[in-house]
């Protein structure tokens, strides 16, 4: 074969090069969703701390279709570093960026970005009229008021502890809680004076979600199981703060992410044994009028694995669970049914936190 067949087939894989490359690109190019569906989920993806790697995916339940990174493939770019929570408001969607200090707003019908809203270390918002939400904070013990109308902040309201994570709308009272391991309270706030009404003391220490049950008793996680502070779920009624039972919890086991059924009848939470054992790791339910804490996860984490996302599908009861895999690669998500059969499986972006029903 001569220098002249030699270059002609030197050429052509080159060409051929170039055509995979582009394939390849185009198969990884994030991918929008149409327009026209009704019935989704959305899983929030925190990526790795300090790689800028987050995602905000849906999984179209009618069309059995996940859409990795919608925020990248309408808008271009990335979303930030670790995206911690989304709320939806009116006609958008609010994205709280914890560690890229900014809260996103989308239009809740194409995606497109509307505003950034620069606030320190955002975690979760609350609505609390139709013209105010909450933005909750880690590292400080501000809680942000933010203006519905201009997307502005208008001020904040300084808490007796740091942290301020999970809250609530009870009433006219926004419930907060306060991820600080110092604190063993939550606060009441009122929603039309931004004042702190009342303090309600808690089992354990450090408290960072709660819920409402179906006799409209409040249920508080707590603990931080890397600081020392160990577990504790304490249901209380929420109008006199009378605490009604509390369930302690091994000093090995953080309790996250807890979770109510569509009849607010069953409590579900995760239980996280960060060393990889499988004892206290996995999905955990329980009767709200139950004596006991369960003894066995409803859903048990393999060895070496441990649940990060947890959500309860409102209108179906099903189980959405993330698994974040380390955070070193993509996640998955699996959807249960109620009496555990699954349903379905598939990867998301790194690190799948949280799930929103819309």
């Amino acid at each position: 074969m001569g220098r002249k067949s030699n270059k002609i087939l030197s050429t052509f894989a080159i060409i051929l090069l170039f055509f995979f490359s582009c394939r390849k690109n185009e198969q990884d190019k994030p991918v929008a969703p149409p327009a026209n569906i009704t019935n989704k989920t959305f899983v929030v993806c925190e990526g790795s701390y300090g790689n800028g790697n987050s995602a905000l995916g849906m999984y179209a339940i009618d069309k059995d279709s996940f859409y990795e990174d919608i925020f990248s493939a309408v808008n271009g770019g990335q979303l930030g570093d670790v995206f911690q929570s989304m709320q939806a408001i009116g006609d958008f969607y609010f994205l709280c960026i914890n560690n890229s200090d900014k809260v996103l707003v989308l239009g809740k019908s194409d995606y497109h970005l509307v505003a950034t809203i620069s606030i320190p270390k955002p975690r979760y918002i609350l609505p609390v009229s139709s013209t105010k939400a909450y933005v909750s904070t880690l590292f400080s013990n501000k809680l942000y008021i933010l203006d519905l109308q201009t997307l502005q902040v208008t001020g904040s309201i300084i808490l007796p502890n740091e942290n301020p994570e999970g809250m609530l709308l009870w009433q006219d009272k926004a419930i907060i809680c306060t991820w600080d391991t110092s604190a063993n309270k939550i606060y009441y706030i009122n929603t039309a004076t931004d004042a702190i009404e009342k303090e309600v003391e808690i089992a354990g220490r450090a408290p960072h979600s709660c819920v409402i049950d179906k006799e409209s008793k409040l249920w508080v996680a707590s603990g931080n199981v890397y600081k020392g502070k160990p577990a504790y779920l304490t249901r209380l009624e929420p109008s006199t703060g009378a605490v009604i039972t509390s369930f302690s919890f091994p000093s090995n086991a953080d309790i996250i992410k807890p979770a109510m059924n569509p009849a607010k009848d069953s409590l579900y939470f995760i239980a996280v044994d960060y060393n990889g054992n499988t004892d206290n790791n996995g999905i955990y339910r329980m009767n709200v009028a139950a004596a006991e804490r369960p003894a066995a996860p409803f859903l048990a984490a393999k060895k070496f694995q441990y649940f990060w996302g947890l959500g309860i599908d409102p209108e179906t009861g099903y189980i959405f669970i993330g698994d974040p895999k380390g955070f070193v690669q993509k996640g998955s998500v699996y959807i249960y049914r109620s009496d555990r059969t699954l349903l379905k499986e598939f990867k998301t972006g790194v690190g799948p936190g949280h799930f929103y029903f819309d």
